[in-house]
């Protein structure tokens, strides 16, 4: 009943067209009910009887009911297919609405693998049982409304003994509904992980094959396609189960009717025309019983991908505009951050009780080893994560007190992969400003040296890229992510390790670029050279969460126990180290 309740949920938008195709569906059905009256008019009184005078009426009606319902079902067919097409779209489009505004905490813990699964599968799944199952079924209801009473009307006790079948039918559906609902769960469960798997070992094949674990992967792949194997045959057998059950009652009722026909008919109390349409007023009673209980199965079956479904909908942002929300035009860029420390949820402190000032305009360098907290520290700076602790100010005001969609705007940030979309280099150029100018993109792009490179190209800034951009090296890549984000014009701009992939010469070309773009800008690196933090105006040496130095390299090189000195050492040698600052 729950699962029924969430279904309606998705058909609300296409109400009136569902409507509509219960009312064609349900004069389908009346136009089918007709017909075992008109037979039994033809045989009882024009056979039988020798009323050829209403002959002719009797089979033009016959003829009619054919073509009425070829004309009806056209009409009806249509409408439905609409349905379930608009249904798939609307709810599509919903989820990738809503997805688009969860927090990184989701995909954190969601493979993308079963959110595909979900977007597209089950989408599908409550599509389909609305249009072949729902809308059927409610037009059944008036079918086996007619049935009965004409039934009731043509001989009662035989009625009562084709009702007295109907309970078989709900035990039926008892023993196999939570079995085959469990059992469908388990399948999408698998569905899940290995449309992930496929996910990951498509887009990994280089390292499969570098190391030489075609066959461990084969077998792995293997073994998951099994259990989705095993849980579908168990399903299968649920299913037939529950079918060839449901067809033996159907079958045991037939038998059990025209055998009491027989009796009735040889007692003289019903004619042949009688029993001929009790047969098939009872095959309009006892088929939508086997339908309501196909399209309970399939409801039940559909709750599934329900849930899975509405998983992602009733799913909250974990971070979220207040109700009384900033605008925001500009940022002038200062920052300050008090007391700030985060972890995950039970897990251990990734940052502890982080202190820091950054005035509008300045270049600050953030050095430290992997896993010292940097990235964690860029991610909490944009708002894709709450502090658990302290507050960040921009500007004199809380950044949770800003509009975030018009906070995030006014913040660019380059991460060591750079996402490329399936467009054209100008598309994925101008992702964050589309309507940005050509003389603009063209002074970025030379400015970071990808224009050389686009002008090569038959189409220029107009060649497809394909999805992930795999024709591309690392390195334009990264150009492509550093131009995008200088483009979008940021007031404060996060560069986290964005030219590793370049050669050093380019690195340094690349990066006077960006320091000349975010000139009297928030220009923050996130680095793990050291050389990288020379000509910054303010560096920040972290470690183990922890902010434990900050200076300029001319101030912390100099250090005799800093860690500064000690990373740079590590990095670049000794020798290239100067004396220690005296007292």
């Amino acid at each position: 009943m729950k699962s029924l309740i969430k279904l309606f949920g998705f058909m609300r938008p296409f109400l009136r067209m569902i409507i509509l195709a219960v009312i064609f569906t349900g004069c389908l059905t009346m136009i089918g009910m007709a017909q075992p009256l008109i037979m039994r008019r033809l045989i009882n009184d024009v056979a039988k009887d020798g009323n050829w005078g209403i002959f002719p009426l009797v089979m033009s009606l016959l003829f009619a009911v054919p073509i009425l319902r070829a004309l009806v079902n056209g009409a009806n067919s249509l409408i439905l297919k609409r349905v379930g097409l608009g249904m798939i779209a609307n709810t599509r489009k919903r989820m990738f609405q809503h997805l688009m505004r969860l927090s990184m905490k989701f995909y954190s813990e969601t493979p993308v693998g079963g959110i595909n699964q979900r977007l597209m599968g089950d989408v599908a799944n409550i599509s389909n049982v609305t249009t072949s199952g729902i809308i059927t079924l409610l037009a059944d209801l008036v079918a086996v409304v007619f049935a009965v009473a004409v039934m009731l009307r043509l001989n009662w006790k035989l009625s009562i003994l084709t009702f007295a079948l109907l309970p078989l039918y709900y035990l039926n559906f008892r023993i196999f509904s939570n079995r085959i609902k469990s059992n469908n769960a388990v399948i999408r469960t698998h569905m899940d992980h290995i449309s992930s798997m496929l996910q990951e070992r498509l887009s990994a094949h280089e390292l499969i094959q570098t190391y030489g674990q075609e066959k461990a992967e084969s077998t792995h792949f293997s073994s998951r396609a099994k259990q989705i194997m095993d849980a579908s045959i168990r399903g299968s057998a649920y299913n037939i189960s529950f079918s060839q059950l449901s067809a033996f009652i159907n079958k045991l009722g037939n038998t059990l009717i025209y055998s009491a026909g027989c009796y009735y008919f040889v007692k003289g109390t019903m004619g042949y025309g009688d029993i001929l349409a009790f047969a098939a007023y009872s095959t309009q009673l006892l088929g939508p019983v086997v339908r309501f209980s196909s399209v309970a199965n399939q409801i039940v079956q559909v709750g599934v991908s329900i849930d899975r479904v509405n998983e992602i909908l009733d799913r909250e942002p974990a971070i979220k505009d207040s109700p009384d929300a900033l605008p925001l035009n500009e940022l002038q860029g200062n920052i300050k951050v008090e007391g700030v420390a985060f972890s995950y949820e039970g897990g251990e402190a990734i940052l502890e009780d982080i202190h820091l000032e950054i005035p509008a305009g300045t270049h600050l360098a953030v050095l430290g080893s992997a896993g010292a907290g940097r990235t964690t520290l860029a991610m909490l700076l944009r708002r894709f994560y709450e502090p658990t602790d302290g507050k960040i100010e921009v500007d004199g005001t809380d950044i949770d007190r800003y509009s975030l969609r018009d906070y995030r705007r006014n913040l660019a940030m380059v991460l060591p992969e750079s996402a490329i979309f399936d467009g054209t280099i100008r598309e994925n150029l101008c992702y964050g400003k589309p309507d940005a100018a050509d003389d603009s993109m063209i002074q970025v792009s030379k400015a970071v040296g990808l224009h050389d490179f686009v002008e090569k190209l038959s189409q220029g800034y107009e060649t497809k890229l394909g999805t992930g951009g795999l024709k591309l090296s690392a390195g334009t890549q990264q150009r492509i992510g550093i131009a995008r984000a200088l483009i979008s014009e940021p007031f404060i701009l996060i560069v986290d390790e964005a030219t590793a992939t370049l050669d050093p010469e380019s690195a340094e070309s690349v990066n006077e670029s960006i320091r000349k773009a975010m000139e009297s800008k928030t220009y923050i690196m996130i680095v793990h050279r050291a050389l990288m933090a020379k000509d910054a105006d303010s560096v920040v040496v972290m470690d183990e969460g922890k902010v434990v130095e900050t200076g300029v390299h001319d101030e912390l090189i100099v250090e005799p126990d800093s860690l500064y000195r000690e990373i740079y050492g590590k990095q670049y040698g000794e020798k290239r180290l100067p004396p220690v600052k005296e007292g």
